[in-house]
């Protein structure tokens, strides 16, 4: 009898965990990417603004300061990912994540004191860089407080931060006054700021600086259980062994003396330069520019504002990350990035038809165009942006993963600076319709380095990807040798 009541105690006591906190502190720890989702969408609905005779700096700007206000965030995040990759390292999680909310804050004020060209640059300048240093700690610090049954789901929060802060900039630029949006979007770091100020370091980190005690106590709050729980106590130990055995280094000398590896590197990068070249960032950034092209002719456009139609395609670009949620683990990694790529290939060929034909005084109704964004903004949220993450981490060690997700960010984010540069350039040169096909040929070109050159991922262990990514089947080897054996 006493066994049984020993025996239900323990099961209650277990009970009583809770995933609550992980959760909410997940979600705080990402609001430096929903404050870089609102700033990469914050162009869209206040270009024509900014570029009217009602513009609130001295005089209407021209394109091509609107270009380096699109394009200068993404100059100054690769610098922050290697600065602050190595602040995290340094001096903890919290407290890089709390100096990335300083330039963001700054960025906003700088906006509502001036708009005077320049500082409209150096606040985006100031905002590529903290949001850039949130693009390396913000996964990391999920990853390190959450257990492992809610690691895909909260390791999502990030792009879901993303999509959420440009709905929230589309909706908040199309109803409010420019300096109330302002104030509101400042609002969001400095909230961020005062919360983390009381939430704990992560217990890696901890463990990193031998403060095993209270470790446990960040641990024991984090599952919702008491510090001396058995389950704590033999997570404390995992932990411990991890950081003894292998400590993540930023090394590319280790990364770069590995051929395999190599190989694997340069299938990440690719992989993750195809989603930044099929456009569906500069559609993001321009959306309400490009509706608005796309309806200079009153018989074709639709009752839809262009900021509203670019309220809609954010809306479409949440409902695609919670649908890539559901389907990565089911469809596999290589199957749906594929699809995804042919959708948005086939989207963006279908726009450079419709302004080829616009060019050309032949008119097609204005909802082509939005079904068309729709469909390629859905693409990329439910495919093209999340899978390449996901490729790259599986395809390497724990030790080298923190170099090559820094080295891959870092080559990204200046590749968005240069897309964005020379988007509105190249449209006024070629035409948009040029500019569209030239984006679509890059994703359909992808589906064929996916089928070819990309191996699965999906529930697969470093040594079957490598042998892939060798030309060898190292499986059917094994079998057709103990095949040979058995006869």
């Amino acid at each position: 009898m006493v066994n049984k009541v020993y025996k239900v105690s323990s099961v209650k006591e277990k009970k009583m965990g809770s995933k609550h906190n992980q959760i909410l502190m997940s979600i705080v720890v990402c609001l430096p990417i929903f404050a870089y989702g609102t700033a990469m969408g914050w162009i869209s609905p206040n270009k024509a603004i900014l570029m009217s005779e009602d513009s609130p700096s001295d005089s209407p700007l021209s394109e091509e300061v609107v270009s380096w206000m699109a394009s200068i965030m993404f100059i100054f995040a690769p610098v922050a990912v290697f600065v602050f990759g190595m602040a995290a390292d340094k001096f903890g999680r919290k407290n890089a994540l709390l100096f990335a909310s300083v330039p963001i804050s700054l960025g906003w004020a700088v906006k509502l004191i001036c708009a005077h060209p320049i500082a409209l640059i150096g606040a985006r300048a100031l905002i590529g860089f903290g949001s850039g240093g949130g693009f390396v700690v913000c996964p990391l610090y999920v990853k390190e407080i959450s257990e492992d049954s809610i690691r895909g789901m909260t390791g999502t929060f990030v792009i879901f931060s993303q999509t959420a802060g440009n709905l929230l900039v589309f909706i908040l630029g199309d109803l409010l006054p420019f300096n109330t949006v302002l104030w509101i979007l400042l609002a969001i770091p400095l909230i961020h700021f005062c919360i983390l100020l009381r939430l704990p370091e992560t217990p890696s980190y901890l463990i990193k600086c031998g403060r095993n005690e209270d470790t446990a106590k960040v641990l024991g709050w984090l599952r919702s259980l008491p510090a001396n729980d058995k389950s704590i106590s033999e997570e404390v130990d995992r932990l411990i062994v991890e950081q003894t055995t292998s400590e993540p280094k930023f090394s590319p000398t280790l990364l770069f003396a590995d051929k395999t590896a190599v190989k694997a590197f340069w299938v990440a990068l690719i992989v993750n330069l195809t989603r930044e070249f099929c456009g569906c960032i500069a559609v993001l950034v321009y959306a309400s520019h490009i509706f608005a092209e796309a309806g200079k002719d009153p018989s074709t456009s639709i009752a839809l504002t262009p900021n509203k139609q670019s309220i809609l395609l954010a809306a479409v670009q949440i409902f695609g990350s919670f649908l890539a949620c559901q389907l990565v683990d089911r469809a596999g990694r290589k199957p749906l990035l594929a699809v995804t790529s042919v959708l948005a290939g086939f989207s963006m060929c279908f726009l450079g038809i419709w302004f080829y034909l616009q060019s050309i005084e032949v008119f097609l109704p204005g909802w082509m165009p939005i079904v068309a964004l729709c469909i390629c903004i859905f693409a990329d949220a439910s495919g093209l942006q999340p899978l390449p993450f996901v490729i790259m981490t599986e395809m390497f060690s724990f030790q080298l993963r923190g170099t090559v997700a820094t080295l891959v960010m870092a080559i990204s984010l200046g590749t968005d600076f240069a897309l964005l540069k020379l988007f509105a350039p190249l449209n006024s040169w070629i035409g948009y319709h040029s500019t569209f096909w030239i984006f679509s040929f890059i994703c359909l070109a992808n589906v064929f380095y996916l089928i070819f050159f990309v191996p699965e991922t999906k529930m697969r262990n470093l040594e079957d990807i490598y042998a892939d990514l060798e030309g060898r089947r190292r499986k059917k080897k094994n079998t057709e040798i103990v095949e040979t054996n058995h006869v």
